[in-house]
């Protein structure tokens, strides 16, 4: 008697079935993973914020006023990689915890989840979204 082997590999059904619960499960992680990057990336923003916020309140302690001008402040910023950062708050009441001090713009084209956002921090130290209410924090 003549035993037959059994050919050993996939068949296309178990193939396809793979190809399948691969897509899914990187169309569930890719999002994620964006998100999770940009957030990352957000944290070089409050960094420099945090700094720029700190250098306000020295500022203001000497001259009785905020600036819009980020070289007359007390410090050197790295280059930003992902941000664009700007001082702000000229004229504002120094009483005023709500007054915007300082925002950092995102700039690139490798943000395809959120596109381009602004992060606010203001005198009381809270840091937000822009008015479109995005939130990275």
């Amino acid at each position: 008697m003549f035993l037959r082997k059994k050919s050993q590999g996939f068949t296309l059904l178990e193939l396809i079935i793979v190809i399948i619960v691969i897509g899914i499960l990187a169309s569930i992680a890719l999002p994620r993973y964006i998100r999770i990057a940009e957030k990352g990336r957000a944290g070089e923003a409050k960094n420099m914020l945090s700094a720029v916020r700190s250098a306000q309140m020295r500022y203001a302690v000497q001259y009785s006023s905020y600036t819009n001008n980020i070289s007359l402040l007390d410090i050197n910023l790295p280059a930003a990689k992902y941000f664009t950062i700007a001082s702000t708050g000229a004229g504002s009441a120094l009483s005023d915890e709500t007054i915007v001090v300082a925002k950092a713009t995102r700039t690139g084209t490798d943000n395809p989840g959120l596109g381009n956002y602004v992060l606010n921090i203001t005198m009381g130290g809270l840091i937000q979204g822009d008015a479109n209410g995005t939130t990275v924090l």
